[in-house]
C-alpha cells in the first residue's frame, strides 16, 4: 500500500507547480526594450512549465503496477530541484520593475510569477516541516488507532481491531443509531489527535504567513490565489440568501432527532449536537435516515443497479459521452491509450478515489476498479476538467488557470446526468420515477447539499481568520464553535476543555489546496451554471429534473467560457455561460430545491417547531 508520506510528496509538488503557472528563469541577452525582455521571460517560463509538468505526470503514470507507481513519490531530490527552479523564478520576476512594463498582460503575468515559489521559498523547512506536517494531518483520518466502541462488542464477529476514521468509523456512522456509540467515536478521535492536530496544523498556518512575508505579498493572496476580500463578500451574500431555507431544514432535522433521542440529548430549541448532525449527513442516502417515515429509502431504486452490467472503463466512456453530446470532440485514441490509467485489477480497492492531473493540456487520469453509481457521477465531474484543459490548450501557462471553474461546471453536469430523465433516457434506469420517488431523491439531495454548505463556509472563515491573526491557536477552537453556532446551529456533544481542537477530519483533507473554499464555490456556482444551461436548453418543468444532455447551445456556451481560461476577469469569463452574471448567489440552488422548501414550510408550521436556535448551554473554553 502507498505510504502516505510518499503520496503527499508528489501531491504537494503538483499543488505547488499548479500554483506556479510558469516555469524557468529566462535566458539573458540583449533586448530591444524592457517590455520585450519581460515578454521573453514570460514566454520561456510558460513553455518550460508545460514541459516540466508533463515530464512529472508522464513518469508517474508510466508505472506498471501499484508498487512502481508509489515508488515514484519518493524522489525527493527531484522535488528539491524543481523547488529551487520555482523559487528562482519568483526572485527573477521580482527583479522586474513593474512601473517600466507598460503592457497590462505582461505586468499581470509578472505579478503572478512573483509568487510561483509558493511555500518552497521556505527552503529546507518546507521539506523537513511543512511536507511532513501536511502528511501527518492526512494520516489522522487513516491511521487505525481508535479502539472500537465497547471493545468491539458491536463490530462484526466482535472484532476488537483498532479502527481508522476513514473509512471504518465513517461507515459505522452511516448505519448506527446508537447515540452513545456516535458520541464515543466523535470524542475519542478528537482526543486521540488533539496534540497532532494542534502542532501540525498551526505549523501550516505559520508557514503560509512566513512564505507570504518572504514573497512580499498579502497572506490571503497566497492562500486564495484571487481577490480574497471580494470572494468572502460573495460567499457571505450566498450564505445570507441560503439561511431561510437552511433554518427550515435545520428545524425539521432537530425536531426529528429530538423525537428519536429525547430532550436529554437534543434541545428542541437549541443547536444540534455535532455527532448527530454528522449522522444525518452520513445517513442521507441510507435506510433509517431521519426522513425514512416520510420518504422510505426502499421506494427509491438501488442506483448501483443502473450500472451493474457496466465495466469500470464503460463508466468513463459514459461520462465522456455526455460531453460529446454537447458538441465536444471525442477524446483521442492517444488519450484512452496513454493518458487514461487503468486500475490495478490485482488489488482492487473499494475506497479508491479517481485522480486527475490537469495543469497542462495533456491531462492524465486514473480511474478505479470499483463499479458504482457514485463512481459514474465522479467521472462526469472529472471529465469537466479534461475538456476544460482541451479547450484552453492554446493559452500560455499564466492564463491556463481558470478560477477553478472546472469544478462547478462538473457539478452542473453531475446534476444533469443524475436526473431521472437522463437515467431513463440513456437506458440506465428501466422505469420512470414516480412523483413520490422524485421528492424522495430531492429530499436526500437537499440534506447532503444544504446542510454542508455552511460547514464549508465556517471552515473557510476559520482559516481566513487564523491567517490574518484575528484568532490564534489558543482561541481558535472557541472561535470555531462560535462560527458553527452562528452560521449552522451546531454545538459540541459535550463541554470542550482548553486545548481541544475539534475540526472534523474533512477539514484537513487537501487543506493546502484550500479545498473547503473550493467546495463552497463549486456547490453554489454549480447550481447557477445548471440553471443557466437548462434555460439555454429551453427546459420546461421542474428544474430538478432538467437534463441538458445533447444540447449544442449549452456546449457552445461552455466552449466560449472554457477557451478564455483566466485571460479575462472572472466575471467576464463566467458571463460567457451565464448572461448578466453578477456574482455568487444561492437563488438557483433554492429554485432547484423549492419543492423541498415548500414541504418543510408546511410541515414545520404543522408541527409548530422553532425556526432558528437558542444559544448553546455547552461550556467551550
Amino acid at each position: 500500500m502507498r505510504s502516505l508520506c510518499e503520496s503527499m510528496l508528489l501531491l504537494l509538488l503538483i499543488a505547488a507547480v499548479g500554483v506556479a503557472t510558469a516555469g524557468v528563469t529566462p535566458r539573458s541577452g540583449l533586448t530591444s526594450s524592457y517590455g520585450h525582455q519581460a515578454k521573453i521571460f514570460i514566454d520561456q517560463s510558460s513553455e518550460r512549465y508545460f514541459r516540466l509538468y508533463n515530464q512529472i505526470a508522464s513518469e508517474t503514470y508510466s508505472a506498471n503496477n501499484e508498487e512502481d507507481f508509489e515508488a515514484l513519490f519518493s524522489k525527493l531530490t527531484t522535488v528539491k530541484r524543481i523547488a529551487d527552479e520555482l523559487v528562482g523564478i519568483s526572485r527573477e520576476a521580482s527583479g522586474f520593475d513593474l512601473s517600466k512594463v507598460k503592457n497590462k498582460v505582461y505586468k499581470a503575468a509578472l505579478e503572478e510569477l512573483r509568487s510561483v515559489g509558493d511555500l518552497f521559498v521556505l527552503g529546507e523547512d518546507y521539506f523537513s516541516l511543512v511536507q511532513m506536517n501536511l502528511a501527518s494531518l492526512q494520516k489522522m483520518s487513516t491511521d487505525k488507532d481508535i479502539e472500537p466502541y465497547m471493545g468491539g462488542a458491536k463490530m462484526p464477529n466482535e472484532d476488537d481491531s483498532p479502527l481508522a476514521y476513514y473509512p471504518d468509523i465513517q461507515k459505522i456512522v452511516q448505519r448506527s443509531s446508537d447515540v452513545d456509540e456516535l458520541k464515543y467515536y466523535w470524542e475519542t478521535w478528537r482526543d486521540k489527535n488533539q496534540i497532532w492536530a494542534s502542532v501540525n496544523f498551526y505549523t501550516i498556518v505559520q508557514s503560509y504567513q512566513k512564505a507570504a512575508n518572504i514573497l512580499e505579498i498579502p497572506v490571503h493572496q497566497l492562500w486564495y490565489r484571487y481577490d480574497s476580500q471580494e470572494m468572502i463578500q460573495q460567499m457571505e451574500q450566498a450564505m445570507s440568501e441560503l439561511m431561510p431555507a437552511y433554518k427550515e431544514l435545520h428545524a425539521f432535522v432537530r425536531h426529528e432527532l429530538h423525537k428519536k433521542y429525547g430532550s436529554d440529548v437534543v434541545n428542541p430549541d437549541g443547536p444540534i449536537p455535532d455527532h448527530l448532525f454528522q449522522q444525518v449527513l452520513e445517513q442521507a442516502w441510507e435506510e433509517g435516515s431521519i426522513i425514512e417515515s416520510y420518504f422510505p429509502r426502499q421506494r427509491l431504486p438501488q442506483f448501483d443497479d443502473f450500472v451493474q452490467e457496466l465495466s469500470a472503463k464503460a463508466l468513463v466512456n459514459e461520462s465522456e459521452n455526455f460531453y460529446t453530446s454537447l458538441g465536444f470532440t471525442p477524446l483521442s485514441p492517444d488519450f484512452h491509450k496513454n493518458q487514461l490509467k487503468e486500475p490495478n485489477e490485482d488489488t482492487p480497492n473499494d475506497d479508491c478515489r479517481p485522480s486527475l492531473f490537469d495543469l497542462t493540456p495533456r491531462v492524465l487520469m486514473m480511474y478505479c476498479e470499483k463499479v458504482s453509481f457514485r463512481k459514474l457521477m465522479q467521472y462526469h465531474g472529472h471529465m469537466a476538467r479534461v475538456y476544460y484543459a482541451e479547450q484552453k490548450r492554446h493559452l500560455p501557462s499564466y492564463h491556463f488557470k481558470a478560477y477553478n471553474l472546472e469544478y462547478p461546471v462538473g457539478e452542473a453536469v453531475v446534476l444533469s446526468a443524475s436526473t431521472p430523465s437522463h437515467l431513463t433516457g440513456r437506458g440506465l434506469a428501466k422505469t420512470a420515477f414516480t412523483d413520490e420517488a422524485l421528492m424522495n431523491r430531492l429530499f436526500r439531495m437537499s440534506i447532503h447539499t444544504i446542510l454542508n454548505i455552511p460547514l464549508y463556509y465556517v471552515h473557510t472563515k476559520v482559516m481566513h481568520d487564523l491567517l490574518n491573526g484575528t484568532v490564534d491557536m489558543d482561541t481558535v477552537n472557541k472561535h470555531y464553535w462560535q462560527l458553527l453556532e452562528l452560521h449552522a446551529g451546531i454545538e459540541p456533544p459535550t463541554d470542550r476543555a482548553e486545548g481541544a481542537i475539534d475540526f472534523p477530519y474533512k477539514f484537513y483533507v487537501n487543506i493546502e489546496q484550500n479545498y473547503q473554499t473550493k467546495k463552497f464555490i463549486s456547490e453554489i456556482l454549480g447550481y447557477q451554471f445548471y440553471r443557466a444551461f437548462c434555460q439555454q436548453a429551453s427546459h420546461s418543468g421542474p428544474l430538478h429534473n432538467c437534463d441538458f444532455y445533447g444540447n449544442f447551445a449549452v456546449g457552445n456556451s461552455l466552449k466560449a467560457m472554457m477557451s478564455l481560461g483566466s485571460s479575462k476577469p472572472w466575471r467576464q469569463v463566467i458571463g460567457k455561460a451565464i448572461p448578466q452574471y453578477t456574482g455568487l448567489s444561492s437563488l438557483a440552488l433554492l429554485e432547484y430545491y423549492q419543492p423541498i422548501v415548500d414541504w418543510l414550510n408546511a410541515h414545520n408550521k404543522e408541527t409548530k417547531v422553532k425556526i432558528g436556535w437558542n444559544s448553546t448551554t455547552k461550556k467551550i473554553v
